[in-house]
C-alpha cells in the first residue's frame, strides 16, 4: 500500500495574502515539499497566484495524508462521501476549505475556493486506504 504521488494546488487572488497563504501550505506539506508559484492575470488585470507542489517521495506524501486525516475537523463527512472522491484509477480527489485552512483548520468543501489536492493509491483500494488512514 503506498501512495505514488500527491498534487495539490490552489488559486491565491490579489485580495489574498501569498505570503500568509505559502506559509500555512509550507507547514502543511514541510519545508521538502516543491512548492510553485506562477502569475497569472484576471479579466481585468488583476493578477492570480497559482500555488502548486508535486510531492513524489511516498513517505513525504503518506505522512501529509496523514497530517490531512489526523487533523480533518469533518473527518465524518469524508467517509461518508468517499465514493465521490475516488476514480477508477486509483487517485483521491480532496478539496480542502481554503478560508478555513487560513484559520488553522483542515475542513473538506465541495465549494470553489478551496486548496485541491490528488493523490494516486497502488497496491489497495483507495477507498479501503482512506477509510484505514483516517478512522
Amino acid at each position: 500500500m503506498a501512495i505514488t504521488q500527491l498534487d495539490l494546488e490552489v488559486n491565491i487572488h490579489a485580495t489574498e495574502d501569498l505570503d500568509r497563504a505559502i506559509n500555512y501550505l509550507t507547514r502543511l506539506l514541510t519545508d521538502k515539499a516543491p512548492i510553485v508559484v506562477e502569475v497569472l492575470y484576471g479579466h481585468y488585470g488583476n493578477p492570480i497566484y497559482r500555488v502548486q507542489s508535486s510531492i513524489r517521495d511516498k513517505d513525504l506524501a503518506m505522512s501529509i495524508i496523514r497530517s490531512i486525516c489526523s487533523s480533518l475537523v469533518n473527518r465524518d463527512y469524508l467517509l461518508k462521501t468517499l465514493g465521490n472522491r475516488v476514480d477508477g484509477s486509483g487517485n483521491v480527489f480532496l478539496r480542502l476549505d481554503k478560508q478555513e485552512f487560513a484559520r488553522g483548520r483542515i475542513v473538506i468543501s465541495d465549494g470553489d475556493d478551496v486548496i485541491r489536492i490528488r493523490f494516486r493509491v497502488t497496491g489497495v483500494d483507495a477507498v479501503q486506504f482512506i477509510n484505514e488512514v483516517c478512522k
